[in-house]
């Protein structure tokens, strides 16, 4: 049984196409507060277009002290048996829809503004990830991690490594675990099943390492 942190192999992560300063506090209050909550927000979703996916199969957004991952229909389609309910795939705005956020004709006006960012929109069609899997911090071994804690505000911090209770990890393979210092909140967890199916498919966008963490590697947690 292996656990790894989901890693991107993109340094700059992608960004949501943003009009106007309230429609970014729409997004700032939606990814902040809807997400991550163990319940599904297709209600509250709107019509998204995501920059800077570099057309990768799977992708990282980073926005209001969090990461977000995007997958494609092709990652979706393999990847969704194994995930099952656990997580809700929100649709996004591709390339040739693109005039569903921007207007075909204010697209042919300031072509030369416009023809770059939209060659930086995803091609596919792809969905960016709600996860529903939230684990509390009890599936955390604390005997055998290394880290710094905090047991009045109950978060940990300066992590050196974790292991995890093996009997709550079954089929478990795609999870965070939320609100317990900013480094353990951003990361984004997944099993060795869900690194197999991304390398024999050749997903890309995803990078796997065992080196140490400071070089580079992703993988937290080994227990035979």
């Amino acid at each position: 049984m292996k656990i790894w942190r989901l890693t991107s192999n993109h340094a700059e992560p992608a960004f949501p196409y943003i009009t106007s300063e309230e429609e970014a506090n729409d997004y700032l209050d939606l990814f902040s507060h809807k997400f991550y909550n163990k319940e599904t927000i297709s209600a509250y979703w709107p019509p998204t277009l995501i920059c800077n996916l570099k057309e990768a199969d799977i992708g990282w957004l980073s926005f209001a002290e969090q990461e977000f991952w995007i997958f494609t229909e092709k990652a979706r389609e393999l990847l969704e048996p194994l995930l099952e309910e656990k997580v809700e795939f929100l649709p996004l705005i591709h390339r040739k829809k693109a005039h569903l956020k921007i207007p075909r004709m204010q697209q042919i006006m300031a072509r030369k503004a416009y023809r770059p960012l939209l060659d930086i929109i995803h091609p596919e069609a792809h969905y960016l990830l709600n996860i529903l899997d939230i684990k509390p911090l009890s599936l955390i071994d604390f005997d055998q991690s290394d880290f710094e804690y905090n047991e009045e505000k109950q978060e940990i911090f300066m992590t050196e490594s974790l292991a995890f209770y093996p009997e709550m990890m079954e089929n478990v393979h795609l999870f965070k675990i939320m609100n317990h210092g900013k480094a353990l909140q951003r990361a984004t967890f997944i099993s060795d099943e869900f690194k197999t199916i991304v390398e024999e498919n050749k997903l890309t966008g995803l990078k796997f390492s065992e080196e140490h963490e400071d070089e580079g590697g992703n993988l937290i947690w080994t227990k035979k």
